[in-house]
């Protein structure tokens, strides 16, 4: 079911109450409440049963009944098995993302949450926690969607390594070293033509959905390209397209991009563009 009719509180309070029918009345069960309740009180049926069953799955057994808290449950567990686009927003903090949802776009998700008294000034120590709960929860699924592309962009990699090699005639097969050792300063282990045999390719591999195109590189991961020179590669792939593109990037296209320190202070990350 759509996120839009699950973040409602026509979908929130219906299961509330179906779950207040049921703690009431053991013997009604989930499946059998909707319609016990539209029986028992027809006014039930102006609420979204429909999405309230669905919600049933995803909400804690142990919720409370509480009109406040039991909505607050169902936010937390309709976010993060969804996760919306305005999710991000909530990582900004508590009063940025206020903020940011006051356009008539967010009208719908705003009155979600001042149902759930989560847009009250000052917050209370119960406010703030459940806010610090939330939003260290996005963090990780946001972290895990990282993960998983990343993971991606190294397979697409060791595919393509794969052809270069077979079309370089070189008989070996690509290593996927992020797997196996995450300190050896690159992902993928390949092989290119020396004058006797063959020589190692070392490739560090970025995803990237940002617009402009551009990945963000460590000063570690600087070091290890820059001691390597011509045998260090790094492979940029733009997730945002369908398949995915390759850009392929040698050290020495990196290097003007590459911040430099002044007198005390040293550079950690740097953002590099792609298109230039």
């Amino acid at each position: 079911m759509e996120f839009d009719r699950l973040f409602t509180i026509s979908a929130f309070e219906g299961l509330r109450i179906m779950r207040s029918v049921i703690a009431a009345v053991p013997e009604v069960t989930i499946e059998a409440c909707p319609d016990a309740l539209v029986a028992h009180s027809p006014q039930a049926q102006n609420y979204d049963l429909e999405a309230a069953l669905e919600l049933h799955a995803l909400v804690s057994a142990d919720a409370p009944h509480g009109d406040v808290l039991f909505y607050r449950e169902c936010i937390l567990a309709v976010m993060l098995l969804k996760m919306p686009a305005f999710a991000r927003l909530m990582t900004l903090g508590r009063g940025r993302f206020i903020k940011r949802i006051k356009g008539d776009e967010y009208r719908d998700i705003r009155s979600v949450f001042r149902e759930a008294k989560l847009l009250e000034d000052p917050p209370t120590i119960g406010d703030i926690a459940w806010w610090d709960t939330i939003q260290g929860r996005v963090r990780l699924n946001f972290d895990q969607e990282r993960l998983i592309r990343a993971r991606h962009a190294e397979s697409l990699s060791l595919t393509y390594e794969q052809g270069e090699l077979a079309k370089l005639g070189i008989d070996r097969a690509p290593v996927w070293m992020a797997i196996d050792d995450n300190t050896a300063g690159y992902d993928v282990l390949s092989y290119r033509p020396a004058e006797v045999g063959e020589r190692n390719l070392l490739i560090e591999v970025k995803s990237t959905v940002a617009s402009p195109l551009r990945f963000i590189i460590t000063r570690n991961e600087w070091i290890n390209a820059d001691q390597v020179g011509e045998s260090y590669l790094f492979h940029v792939w733009d997730m945002d397209k369908d398949p995915a593109v390759l850009h392929i990037r040698t050290v020495d296209q990196i290097r003007p991009h590459i911040p430099v320190d002044s007198e005390k202070g040293q550079w950690k990350t740097a953002e590099i563009p792609v298109g230039i």
